[in-house]
């Protein structure tokens, strides 16, 4: 019986304990064994737990959240835990696992707490279970699993089954791994709670190699190790070997000998093949022989000929290889590939991608990929999106259709990099068929006609030969990167076989006589998904280069395809390529894309692109960054977007959701159709969404927006309410820089602070050895000097030796500079022998702050500023001393008070928030193409009551201004209550009075009253 509270639980555990008790002997001698224990005793401990351990209602095996293993022994290899925890509707994300033993052995030893926690450390799970019935251990997953420290920091809970029958104990146990607590985030909860080790004391010695090191993190390193080893093990052989070619061999075997572990583990190649390379006398000729033997077996990609590797002419330090397959064998690595999730495997691989092999000095070296580099690391998408992605494009399309009806559908990823998408579109393919086919008896009789074999629970599963099928007819992939393409095949063969045995493989080659793998050379491809061989024409490009650009034509790749219209569905995470590295394709992307624009970063390329290969009706899905949204090079693409059919946008704003990258992202939703009147908007305002999925978190906090009504300028994505209010707003006012007259600028930029900018001691120095110095330094702010109303203060000053000035005039400041650019070590970047940016050292340029226009003398007078970045959205102060800025300040050159009342209320940040776009850590980018967009009541001067309105907001500023004087000079705690209070009070009465000069509805009040606070 399935319990669903702790009510109902409780008594079901007491009889189990009344049970045991009771014939305790026989239970705990030698002669009861795994198997009578899980089913009299452990099943029904978790069915009391809430889980449907024995599917009475989930019998789609795909969509299980209780997956049991049968007892398999087999020494060290190919096991997986007894039980596995999910939560739907991600089955695949394991919340936590359960390894069983008969009561008889003593449960605290060494193996079985070393086995236990590498099936959570693989699966990237806080905690597992190891349990007898008697006893029960709550084992910690987060530490790199190390079978002689494990019994040291293994064991976080112990409980005795007699602790069962007592009720605050169980309550505690329960309130962990129920299936309802486990469900809100009771084990992510528990494992925060956790201390972290620290590396003095009795368990110094164990993490100071790094033990809270994840299983992704650990398995790239050391493949980054061994590609390196390789590679100059291949370069040392084969001395006449490039970078390309030392890069394409090293990936080649390291696919192997991974792809060789992973059937080793599941057993489904029954010799260690890993391990005999390790201890032969030639190992190369030993893994070769292997290779040509397993293509026959297996085909695909993995281990087809290969022009270099399997040469026999090709050299290799057999030492260096024969290292390598031994810290990757099976008795040696801590690696199990049969409990490595495949888009976990995915994701090293990525990773794994960004660096590539060249030829120097030493021989040869794995560096990371330039526009790698540039981009600031490796996008590789979160599982959760990649799944919600696929799940509303390609999940939509084949809801309520029939294996038949689904079968010509072709869904395909154009950047499909290492095959994480390709992976999600597979897995819900596969996932859907089992579930018809479990459906009801007679989807159950199209299962078994179909080649569906019953498993001993009796639900139907896919046959291998079902799932090649769905393979080849739904899956389809293009990559620049000829490695990224194998490894994305890779992927999806391991995905293939995943749930595969020695029996299931070996029946499927005696029935149909052909290899395990099917080809994927027509359906996964190597090409440019943005240029066509068109470039080519009258474009003479070096061998190198025309390698790397990889052109590539749809039709002549995929034909049927093609033929058939395109494609159904298109997703993917395309490549974050920075502008500056397109380099020789810019002027084939300016004529052959609408949404080109000279700065804009490949990703944008990718929307025309895609919806240009759908099929009429069609559905595109991708993940990108979201500066597109309001940024310039943005324009082009919202232009073109306002005329495609958009379904949905959900932006992420300054959320970190990919590891190790800082770009922000956002997914859109497309159809190749007509444009839509409205579409759906999310704003993701978290990241952990407790008992929902993001679909879940999507539905529940989506609204409309006027597709018509967004402005090329920058798209703000609000609400319709806040939209209409937005537009009431700018059609009854001019934008600032109207109403100012474009008297609006950045501050200057000096180059090296360290030399320009000086403190009083300094000034001080500079003044008494030439006072003449006095005429060049300036009061020097910066952004963060500036707070919202406050007379801005620095005790900063800038040597302000701008065009044109004669610095031989003043002799101080000069050698003052001089003196700093002979400390500087290293040169700066840029400096080439004896000139730096085209500056020698001698001329007189090499003083010059850096300028962008000529107004400098007007920062003297008074100015409204505010900084650039801010955690502050009105930010907007009065200086009245004469401060110059750098170049994250901005200004306009106003003494204006009615102005400055208007840009710190309530009313223009609500409008600010729209438009302008977050930083790293929640800070708004406040560039002046927002703030120049804001509208701006004119005021009537010949209206007595609008006069009257001017008045009273200059009144109302100046009475802020003093009141802000008197908080910074507080003294007591008391008086900043009092003053604080005071500027509040003056805040509310400026707000009234621009809700009234702007004529707000009392529902319009509200809408800005309800937006956030910064």
């Amino acid at each position: 019986m399935i319990a669903h509270s702790f009510d109902e639980a409780f008594p079901l555990i007491r009889k189990l304990v009344q049970d045991f008790r009771q014939d305790e002997a026989r239970f705990l001698s030698p002669a009861y064994n795994e198997t009578a224990v899980r089913e009299v005793f452990i099943n029904r401990f978790w069915m009391a737990l809430g889980w449907d351990v024995t599917h009475e209602t989930q019998k789609n095996p795909h969509a299980c959240e209780v997956s049991v293993e049968k007892n398999v022994n087999v020494e060290g290899r190919g096991k997986r835990a007894d039980y596995s925890f999910a939560v739907a509707p991600n089955y695949r994300d394991v919340r936590f696992f359960v390894e069983a033993k008969k009561p008889s052995r003593r449960l605290d030893n060494a193996q079985d707490y070393f086995q236990t926690i590498r099936y959570g450390w693989h699966a990237r799970t806080p905690v597992a279970v190891l349990m007898d019935f008697e006893q029960f251990r709550v084992l910690d997953c987060r530490y790199k699993p190390d079978i002689d420290a494990v019994l040291q920091y293994g064991a976080l809970e112990k409980f005795h089954y007699t602790d069962y029958a007592d009720e605050e104990k169980f309550r505690r146990l329960y309130h962990l791994f129920s299936r309802e607590d486990v469900a809100r985030g009771s084990l992510e909860e528990y494992a925060a709670s956790l201390a972290k080790p620290g590396r003095r004391g009795a368990q110094g010695a164990l993490f100071a190699k790094g033990a809270y090191q994840s299983i992704d993190e650990s398995f790239l390193q050391d493949l980054d190790g061994y590609r390196e080893q390789l590679a100059r093990a291949f370069k040392q052989g084969n001395p006449q070997l490039d970078g390309a070619q030392l890069t394409e061999a090293t990936q080649r075997t390291l696919d192997r000998l991974v792809f060789m572990r992973f059937l080793e583990d599941k057993l489904i190649e029954t010799d260690e093949l890993v391990e005999r390379f390790a201890a032969s006398r030639a190992p190369w000729a030993e893994f070769v022989a292997a290779s040509r033997r397993l293509d026959r077996t297996y085909n695909g990609i993995i281990f087809k000929e290969h022009a270099l590797v399997d040469a026999p002419a090709f050299r290799v330090d057999e030492r260096a290889f024969a290292g390598i397959c031994e810290n990757l064998s099976h008795t040696r690595s801590p690696y199990d590939f049969n409990l490595i999730p495949i888009h976990i495997l995915g994701s090293i691989y990525e990773r794994f991608l960004g660096k590539t092999i060249v030829v120097d000095a030493d021989g040869a070296t794995v560096v990371e990929k330039p526009e790698v580099r540039k981009a600031g690391g490796v996008y590789y998408t979160p599982e959760y999106i990649v799944r919600y992605i696929v799940e509303q494009t390609v999940g939509k399309l084949i809801a309520g259709k029939t294996p038949e009806e689904i079968r010509p559908l072709r869904f395909a990823d154009i950047s499909c990099g290492s095959g994480s998408f390709l992976l999600g579109v597979f897995d819900l393919l596969l996932s859907y068929h089992a579930g018809y086919y479990n459906r009801n008896k007679r989807t159950r009789a199209e299962g078994l006609k179909a080649g569906c074999t019953e498993t001993d629970e009796g639900t139907l599963r896919l046959s291998l030969l079902q799932k090649r099928t769905i393979l080849l007819n739904n899956i389809y992939g293009v990559d620049v990167d000829a490695q990224a393409v194998e490894v994305a095949q890779l992927s999806l063969y391991l995905k293939l076989l995943e749930a595969e045995t020695t029996l299931t493989t070996r029946t499927h080659q005696l029935a149909f006589r052909e290899a395990l793998l099917p080809s994927l050379g027509r359906n996964i491809v190597s090409g440019n998904s943005l240029v066509d061989f068109d470039i080519l024409s009258g474009h003479l490009f070096e061998p190198e280069a025309e390698r790397k650009l990889n052109p590539m034509n749809f039709a002549q790749e995929f034909p049927a395809v093609m033929r058939d219209g395109g494609f159904d569905a298109i997703v993917g995470n395309p490549p974050y390529v920075r502008q500056e590295l397109l380099g020789n394709i810019k002027p084939y992307l300016q004529t052959h894309y609408k949404t080109y624009h000279g700065v804009a970063d490949l990703f944008v390329y990718f929307f025309e692109r895609g919806l240009s290969l759908l099929k009429e009706d069609g559905v595109f899905g991708i993940i990108v960054g979201n500066k597109w949204l309001r940024a310039n090079y943005g324009e082009p693409l919202r232009r073109w977007l306002k005329g495609q059919h958009i379904d949905a946008i959900i932006d992420f704003g300054d959320l970190a959701v990919f590891q190790q990258a800082t770009t922000y992202p956002c997914i859109i939703f497309l159809q190749n159709g007509k444009p839509n009147d409205v579409f759906s908007v999310a704003q993701i305002k978290t990241l952990n969404f407790e008992t929902q999925s993001l679909a879940h978190y999507v539905q529940k906090h989506s609204y409309n927006v006027s597709q018509t009504g967004l402005d090329n300028a920058g798209w703000s994505l609000t609400d319709e309410f806040s939209q209409a209010l937005l537009d009431k707003l700018r059609s009854a006012s001019l934008t600032l820089n109207k109403h100012v007259n474009a008297q609006i600028y950045y501050g200057i930029k000096t180059g090296f602070n360290e030399a320009f900018v000086i403190d009083a001691a300094k000034r001080e120095e500079l003044i008494i050895e030439d006072p003449q110095s006095a005429d060049l330094i300036k009061p020097f702010l910066v952004g963060r000097d500036i707070k919202r109303y406050l007379q801005p203060s620095s005790d900063k000053f800038v040597l302000f030796t701008r065009r044109g000035v004669n610095i031989e005039q003043y002799p101080a400041i000069k050698k003052h500079l001089l003196d700093f650019k002979e400390q500087l070590t290293p040169k700066p970047k840029g400096w080439k022998g004896q000139e730096w940016k085209g500056r020698k050292p001698g001329s007189y340029q090499w003083y010059e702050i850096q300028d962008t226009v000529d107004y400098y003398t007007e920062f003297e007078n008074t100015k409204i500023l505010w900084p650039g970045i801010s955690a502050e959205v009105t930010a907007f102060a009065l200086d009245e001393q004469g401060y110059y800025g750098n170049d994250n300040t901005q200004l306009i050159i106003t003494q204006d008070r009615y102005l400055l009342g208007l840009l710190n209320s309530r009313l223009l940040r609500f409008v600010l928030t729209s438009i302008c776009d977050k930083v790293q850590g929640g800070f708004y980018r406040l560039k002046i193409s927002y703030i120049e967009q804001l509208p701006i009541r004119t005021i009537n001067f010949s209206d007595a009551a609008d006069r009257a309105r001017h008045d009273r907001m200059v009144s109302l500023v100046e009475a802020m201004l003093g009141a802000k004087r008197q908080l910074a000079g507080a003294g007591t705690e008391a008086e900043r209550n009092l003053y604080e209070r005071k500027c509040a009070a003056i805040d509310a009465q400026i707000d009234a009075l621009v809700y009234e000069l702007y004529a707000l509805t009392p529902q319009e009040i509200a809408l800005v009253e309800a937006s956030p606070d910064d």
